[in-house]
């Protein structure tokens, strides 16, 4: 097995706000492997230098400082390191600097302050991120809305967009003839169903196997996809009070909107 990608989130701040963007990011890529570690509160060229020297060789370091010398830093020792530096923060600064003609007050934290609304974000996004793909069962009784369906219909990229609205989503696959886990029924959080046509999920799963340069029995079969559906529809009548909801042709933003319009 590969080691995950490790995405290092470095901020002078809570890096709340870095860390929404790189996980809103990685939602293009599925269930890559990937590691994300936070660095918050990061506000001497020390530390930035020890983070720098932790971190894997292949890392991709992510960072929001608004003090030039640690943004300096943050570049010089990672390019030693021969890491991927991204500065998320320091261009817009200098753009808008331009543009309204006047100097930056170079406080940190003080473009989102470290408020109650910020921490629940962050507790969102860790709970989601813990609680995917029917993970940590035993937690489901903290969500605010658990999404169940068969595999590849778009339940981790919609719970993690979620999150950053400052829900907590938990999602359970749906997998053919094996029982639905109890906690799941005793969970109080509304629950919901996706459902995909079956047309839609050949592509979708055809197209993933192509990319893992694998065969993987049974996974992209049309009988199988037609008989995983089949069950998933009777677990779904088998859920008191379950909403169901078609993501064939819904973007994730779609797919959420409908969900905090007709769900929550």
């Amino acid at each position: 097995m590969t080691e995950p990608l490790e995405i290092l989130v470095v901020s002078d701040a809570t890096g709340a706000t870095a860390e929404a963007v790189v996980t809103s990011t990685l939602v293009q890529f599925g269930r890559a492997n990937i590691r994300i570690r936070r660095f918050p509160f990061t506000r001497s060229v020390s530390q930035v230098r020890d983070i720098a020297a932790g971190a894997a060789g292949h890392a991709v370091v992510v960072f929001t400082f608004v003090a030039p010398e640690l943004g300096d830093a943050m570049i010089e020792a990672g390019e030693a390191r021969g890491l991927v530096v991204v500065d998320l923060l320091g261009p817009l600064i200098g753009i808008f600097a331009d543009a309204l003609q006047s100097l930056p007050s170079r406080t940190p934290g003080v473009f989102r302050g470290q408020t109650e609304e910020t921490f629940k974000m962050i507790e969102a996004i860790h709970y989601t991120r813990r609680h995917d793909d029917g993970q940590r069962l035993e937690g489901l009784g903290e969500a605010d809305l658990i999404i169940l369906g068969v595999s590849r219909t778009g339940k981790t990229p919609t719970s993690v967009f979620l999150s950053c609205r400052k829900l907590k989503v938990a999602n359970v696959p749906i997998i053919l003839d094996a029982a639905l886990p109890e906690e799941v029924r005793l969970a109080p959080a509304p629950k919901v169903g996706f459902r995909m046509q079956i047309e839609r999920q050949v592509q979708v799963r055809g197209e993933r196997a192509s990319r893992m340069g694998a065969r993987i029995p049974l996974y992209s079969d049309r009988a199988h996809i037609l008989a995983e559906l089949a069950y998933c529809d009777r677990v779904y009548r088998s859920i008191a009070g379950i909403r169901t909801v078609d993501v064939t042709n819904r973007s994730i933003e779609e797919t959420s909107d409908w969900i905090t319009h007709n769900v929550l």
